[in-house]
């Protein structure tokens, strides 16, 4: 018994990951059966916790994870204005939390089976690669960028360094947006689809904004599309609304914000 509870912790690659019955039994190597079963008393002993997405490591599981952090709190506070975004936009939503110096997929709200590439929930990638990551460095300093982006990859990611004096002045872009990072249909060396300076003409696949609390950014949310239909320019305000609500309820803040929402990218 205490074999096949290993075989199920060890089927959780990260902290914030979030598993279908299936994926657990498959990388735990056990039937489905021996699974559930299992998988129901560590989760009524608080070991796992059981998601409207699937499961994922819980109190007593994410003290034995190194460096591990609770998001449940996070995705709690998220959740209404995930769907209520994903509602108003008929677009794909996705909260992304700060890992470390990876970011996380927490939550995927809409978009159906078939999730975007490297959006799956629970998949890790490194911070200046993504929009939700992009917006997350915009709120810190370029000392703490540096630190961040320079650091040894976890969890297997790979891919080339960032060029530092481009993506400082990426996120300096960011920063004059408020925040907003945008990904584009078109292609710019060295950030990979999306990001950086682009034609106006271009089609918007990825909008992200952070959320914020007394320490830092801690998440973002952020709208992805696929270029055959991409997001309009009236998803911003509505973007930036939801993210600064969630930062508000999180710290507890008032969530309605007089700072001005962007209009356009």
């Amino acid at each position: 018994m205490i074999e096949r509870v290993t075989l199920i912790f060890d089927a959780f690659h990260s902290a914030g990951e979030i598993l279908p019955l299936g994926s657990v039994a498959r990388r735990a190597g056990l039937p489905y059966s021996t699974t559930h079963r299992i998988l129901e008393s560590l989760i009524r002993l608080e070991w796992v916790n059981q998601t409207p997405l699937g499961y994922a490591l819980g109190r007593r599981g994410l003290r034995f994870r190194s460096g591990a952090v609770d998001h449940t709190a996070l995705r709690a506070t998220a959740a209404p204005h995930l769907h209520a975004l994903h509602l108003q936009t008929g677009t794909p939503v996705f909260l992304t939390a700060l890992d470390g110096v990876d970011t996380v997929v927490l939550d995927r709200v809409g978009g159906g089976r078939a999730a975007l590439p490297g959006l799956e929930v629970g998949a890790r990638g490194a911070l200046h690669r993504s929009a939700g990551g992009r917006a997350m460095l915009s709120a810190l300093t370029p000392e703490e960028v540096e630190e961040l982006v320079s650091a040894p990859p976890r969890g297997g990611r790979c891919g080339p360094p960032p060029s530092l004096p481009a993506l400082h002045r990426e996120l300096d872009r960011v920063r004059r947006r408020g925040g907003l990072a945008v990904e584009r249909a078109a292609t710019v060396p060295g950030f990979g689809a999306g990001a950086g300076r682009m034609s106006a003409a271009s089609d918007i696949v990825g909008l992200a904004a952070p959320v914020l609390g007394a320490t830092g950014p801690s998440a973002a949310v952020s709208l992805h599309a696929r270029p055959t239909v991409p997001i309009r320019e009236w998803c911003i305000p509505l973007l930036v609304q939801a993210a600064r609500r969630i930062s508000g309820e999180t710290e507890g803040d008032d969530p309605d914000s007089s700072a001005p929402v962007p209009a356009s990218a």
